[in-house]
């Protein structure tokens, strides 16, 4: 199939499945320990379901590192910075109206959100609310077993296998209905960590910019969402 068909046939398919979701569809992110690439896979995933599937999508900082900060200054610039950030005009527009908000090729990001962060987002009819709930030992475990869909991101360097096999052992134990997700390690890795826990370890496409929907990455989340 040539590319540019293929590509009109996941967006066409993406756009039927998303369809199916009329109520606001709440998905959340927790990483096994840090820097396992959660807030990336975050962007990606609102990424896709914005441009590719054409949901109005929510993107909240459920955590306290920080990040949505930095990427606010990263892409947007700041007022006294003298600096109008790395994305083009179209794509920076501040988010209108919703404090500690902002808006990056129609994605709407929320800084240090929660309870009520979460009620904003039902009342602007968000179709699909993507939260970042930073790593699991932050203590949001419980709101994000709320969640319709949970993702599990998975550390598989060395350094992060540890913390890895806690979380899942613990959670594999407790019987909830978590998925797991890689983003970095080792293929031998994810295999072995497959085998010792007994569970599917999804391995995330390589997306170098994660505000770029690659056709892998639309194939991926066509998949999972």
């Amino acid at each position: 199939m040539r590319t540019s068909h293929r590509k009109h046939f996941i967006r066409a398919k993406a756009s039927q499945k998303g369809a199916a979701y009329a109520e606001q569809r709440l998905i959340g992110l927790i990483g096994a320990g840090p820097a396992v690439g959660v807030t990336h896979t975050a962007v990606t995933m609102a990424g896709y379901l914005t441009g590719i599937c054409r949901r109005r999508c929510a993107v909240l900082e459920w955590n306290d590192h920080g990040t949505f900060e930095r990427l606010e200054e990263s892409c947007l610039g700041k007022k006294n910075s003298g600096w109008r950030g790395r994305l083009p005009l179209p794509a920076r527009k501040k988010n209108s109206g919703c404090r500690g908000s902002f808006r990056i090729l129609d994605v709407d990001y929320y800084r240090n959100a929660g309870t009520e962060t979460l009620v904003l987002c039902k009342k602007l009819r968000y179709q699909e609310v993507i939260v970042d709930y930073g790593a699991a030992a932050g203590g949001n475990q419980e709101e994000f077993f709320r969640c319709d869909r949970q993702f599990l991101l998975a550390g598989l360097s060395e350094w992060q296998t540890g913390a890895f096999l806690e979380t899942a052992g613990a959670w594999k134990r407790a019987g909830t209905g978590w998925e797991t997700l890689a983003v970095f390690g080792s293929e031998e890795t994810r295999k072995n960590m497959e085998k010792e826990l007994g569970l599917s370890i999804r391995r995330v496409p390589v997306s170098v910019d994660a505000f770029t929907v690659t056709e892998s990455v639309m194939e991926f989340y066509q998949q999972i969402l």
